[in-house]
């Protein structure tokens, strides 16, 4: 399944990397509450009454669950990648272990969701660097295209760092 074409598909790019917003935005809440919290509050026409004010302990909580939940999600969608990939390989899908691997990131990213905090992330980024890990020993047999660990890459890092962001302000809390 190896292409010779090696550059990142341009509308694969610009989706991939919109798909790290949903990772930035919660990161940067959680490491700046306050500064958040008063932004919101600015911008927020229902904030001028301070019990309609957006509270940064709430909003710390509210960033820890979307990161959280969104980090499932796409873990379970790279789940999803790794079965899609092995639709057109009926030797591979007669095998256990490919689909297994390919089960495995939403039975990790499901119990993480139930989990404490810092776990929760801590689990969540265990995850996702585990299935980059897969990805890279799928790149190293070709099963995928060159430019699909580039991509992995640049949007694994970009996850990572920001759940490790995260993990560091909860952690300091």
């Amino acid at each position: 399944m190896a292409a010779r074409n090696q550059s990142i598909p341009v509308p694969a790019l610009v989706l991939g990397l919109g798909g790290l917003i949903p990772f930035i935005l919660p990161a940067i809440v959680l490491c700046l509450p306050h500064w958040s919290s008063a932004l919101i509050n600015s911008l927020w026409p229902f904030a001028t009454a301070s019990d309609n004010a957006v509270d940064p302990l709430w909003l710390a909580q509210r960033a820890v669950f979307s990161l959280g939940a969104y980090a499932a999600i796409i873990l379970s969608f790279l789940g999803g990648v790794r079965w899609g990939n092995l639709l057109d390989n009926n030797a591979r899908l007669r095998e256990w272990a490919p689909l297994t691997l390919s089960v495995v990131p939403s039975l990790i990213a499901w119990p993480a969701l139930l989990l404490p905090p810092l776990w929760m992330l801590s689990l969540l980024a265990a995850g996702l660097v585990l299935q980059y890990a897969l990805d890279v020993e799928a790149l190293r047999r070709k099963e995928l295209p060159v430019w699909f660990g580039k991509l992995r890459l640049i949007l694994t890092s970009g996850a990572i760092l920001s759940l490790l962001g995260a993990m560091l302000s909860v952690a300091l809390r």
